[in-house]
C-alpha cells in the first residue's frame, strides 16, 4: 500500500511539472508587436455575410502565474474552435481586467499571451488595468477605451465603466451609439463592470447605483441584443426585458465560487446567423498542477461546507 501511495504521488508530481511547461515558455518567449484595439478592428473590414461567431472571455489577469497558466489553456482550446470550419470566427472580445495589477511585467504578459490567439483581439479596459498607473500602459499596449465598431450585419459598442458608474456625457455617447445600430441587424454592449449582479450572494452590488436601470432602460429601448461583462470571476446569465445579460470572467483568474454555481474557467462562443444569436458556455478545466493545489480543495470545501450546514 505505501508503495501504490508513494507511486501515485510521484505521478501526481510529474503530471503537475509537465503542465507547468506551456507558462515556462510563455515566460522565456520573446516580446512580440503590439496590436492594439484599432489593428484589430481594421482586420474586420472585409468580412461579409451575416453568419459569424465571435469569442468572449473576461478577466484574464494577466502577470500572475496561476492565472497565465490557466489563460494559457484557455487559448489552446479557443484556438481549436475554427477545427470544423463551420462558421467563422471573426474575432475575440476580452471584457477587461486583462491584467493581474496593471505592472509593466503584468502587460508584457499580457502582449505575449495575446499573440498567442490566432483571431483579432479587442479588449475593454477593467478596474485592475489601471492599477499602478496603468491606464498609459492600457494606452500603449490596448489603446481605445471607448469605442464602437461594426461587423458584417452587427453592431459593438465598448463602454468604460472601471470606476463603477457612466456619466452622463457616457450615457450620451451610448445613446448616439444606439441609435446609429439601427441601421444593423444585431446590437452588442461590452464593458467590465455589470449593471446587474446576476449572483445574489457576491459582493458586488451595481443595484446601489442610479446608473444600471438608466444604462438597463437604455439598452431595452434599443432593443440591444446581449451586454457582455466580466468582473465578477463566474458565468452568469440573466433577461431582462428582451436584453441578455452575461457576465463571463472566467478567462483564467481563480475563480473562489463554486463550479455548480458558474465559478469554472471558461469563455463563450457567440453565434450570430442572420436575424438569430445564440451562444455556448465552454468550461475548461485548468492545468493540472492547479487542479491539484486549488481547485480540488475548493469543491472539497464547498461539499463539506455544504454537507454540515
Amino acid at each position: 500500500m505505501k508503495r501504490l501511495i508513494k507511486t501515485l504521488l510521484i505521478v501526481i508530481l510529474l503530471a503537475s511539472v509537465y503542465s507547468l511547461i506551456p507558462l515556462a515558455d510563455l515566460y522565456i518567449k520573446k516580446d512580440p508587436a503590439i496590436t492594439t484595439n484599432a489593428d484589430a478592428v481594421a482586420k474586420l473590414n472585409g468580412n461579409k455575410g451575416e453568419y459569424f461567431e465571435f469569442i468572449v472571455f473576461g478577466d484574464n489577469h494577466a502577470g500572475l502565474f496561476f492565472n497565465d497558466s490557466a489563460a494559457l489553456r484557455e487559448i489552446k482550446h479557443i484556438n481549436r474552435e475554427d477545427r470544423f470550419k463551420k462558421v467563422p470566427i471573426d474575432f475575440v472580445m476580452i471584457a477587461g481586467d486583462i491584467t493581474f495589477r496593471g505592472s509593466a511585467w503584468d502587460y508584457r504578459i499580457f502582449n505575449k499571451t495575446r499573440s498567442l490567439i490566432k483571431y483579432p483581439v479587442i479588449c475593454a479596459i477593467g478596474n485592475h488595468d489601471d492599477d499602478n498607473d496603468g491606464l498609459a500602459r492600457f494606452d500603449k499596449y490596448v489603446g481605445q477605451k471607448e469605442f464602437s465598431f461594426t461587423n458584417r450585419n452587427s453592431y459593438f459598442i465598448v463602454l468604460d465603466n472601471i470606476s463603477g458608474d457612466l456619466g452622463d456625457a457616457q450615457f450620451a455617447y451610448l445613446e448616439e451609439e444606439l441609435k446609429r445600430s439601427q441601421a444593423y441587424k444585431h446590437r452588442f454592449v461590452i464593458m467590465h463592470k455589470p449593471p446587474r449582479c446576476l449572483y445574489f450572494q457576491s459582493w458586488y452590488r451595481p443595484e446601489l447605483s442610479e446608473w444600471p436601470e438608466r444604462f438597463m432602460k437604455m439598452c431595452e429601448k434599443y432593443k440591444v441584443d446581449i451586454v457582455l461583462s466580466g468582473h465578477e470571476h463566474m458565468s452568469k446569465e440573466a433577461t431582462f426585458n428582451g436584453v441578455k445579460y452575461i457576465t463571463s470572467g472566467g478567462g483564467g483568474i481563480i475563480t473562489n465560487t463554486p463550479g455548480s454555481e458558474g465559478g469554472f474557467l471558461h469563455y463563450m462562443v457567440v453565434r450570430v446567423f442572420g436575424d438569430y444569436v445564440d451562444y455556448e458556455v465552454r468550461q475548461i478545466y485548468p492545468p493540472f498542477w492547479e487542479l491539484v493545489t486549488f481547485y480540488w480543495w475548493k469543491e472539497a470545501v464547498y461539499f463539506v461546507k455544504d454537507a454540515i450546514l
